[in-house]
């Protein structure tokens, strides 16, 4: 099922280009990922945002101070500083790009949450821990770019101590691609492709769930949370639009793959919706 293998080659491509790190690093204060907005609150505020859906990931981990958790594609390591300063978690991120663990690691020693956060190299499909290791997992918007889901919940599975709670965070098809009208696969397809979200490609919102009791776990939860983060889609697709049109028409578009993202990201809005499972080992 799927590609087999990493392409890391792909995912240095999408974070690794000078346009998508300054992007990161500067617009977005290094968090990869969405945010969540409550209803009367202003959707411009798209830091806000951001730490608000940190929120709602701890609160669905729901685990005490102390519990070790595993962060499975940690980029610069803001969501796992988020869990250890909020919530007192103490936290292991594995990431396949050096360059974001380098950043991980120096914001971390930065915001002195050394001794709650560690980084190191890691194919979450593939963990090099033993069994039953963490308290809590969670994937921010990286399981996207799995090249084999089954096998990465499967390990995520291995890893996790029985009662231990995974949570996922993250966009998906609402239907199997090949379910979509041609137009749309011909929007939807080529933004995946170009973005390395080969596990995008995999699961959707009618499969994920069973993908998960198939790798061992219960589900607690399968939220439709697309209303709480299309406002995110609106404003950054006001943003960034007249910005994006510019570089692409003007500059070397591949340098920005990322600001493509948050500006195309909106294009397929009809075809996506955002998610969090919430998942627990079983005792027994």
């Amino acid at each position: 099922m799927g590609a087999q293998q990493l392409d890391l080659a792909g995912l240095r491509r999408v974070y690794g280009r000078s346009g998508s790190r300054w992007f990161y690093t500067r617009v977005a204060r290094n968090a990869r990922h969405w945010g969540w907005t409550e209803p009367g609150q202003s959707k411009w505020r798209l830091w806000r945002a951001q730490r608000q859906l940190q929120d709602v990931l701890g609160r669905k981990l729901a685990l005490p101070v102390g519990a070790r958790v595993l962060d499975a594609g940690c980029g610069a390591g803001v969501v796992a500083r988020a869990m250890a300063a909020r919530f007192g978690l103490v936290v292991t991120g594995v990431d396949v790009l050096d360059f974001h663990l380098a950043e991980a690691r120096r914001l971390s020693n930065r915001a002195a949450l050394d001794d709650r956060t560690a980084f190191s190299w890691g194919d979450y499909h593939e963990l090099p821990f033993p069994d039953d290791t963490f308290d809590g997992a969670y994937s921010m918007e990286t399981l996207v770019h799995s090249y084999d889901p089954p096998r990465a919940l499967a390990e995520l599975h291995r890893v996790l101590r029985p009662g231990g709670r995974l949570v996922l965070l993250g966009p998906m098809s609402t239907v199997p691609l090949e379910e979509l009208e041609p137009d749309a696969r011909a929007l939807l397809v080529p933004y995946l492709d170009a973005m390395t979200m080969t596990g995008a490609k995999l699961y959707h919102a009618r499969n994920l769930p069973r993908l998960l009791a198939e790798a061992g776990f219960e589900v607690e939860e399968a939220l439709d949370a697309t209303p709480w983060y299309t406002p995110t889609s609106e404003a950054v697709y006001a943003y960034f639009r007249l910005p994006w049109e510019v570089l692409r028409r003007c500059g070397d578009p591949a340098k920005w793959l990322n600001l493509r993202s948050t500006v195309e990201m909106y294009g397929v809005r009809e075809y996506v919706a955002w998610y969090v499972h919430t998942a627990v080992k079983p005792t027994a």
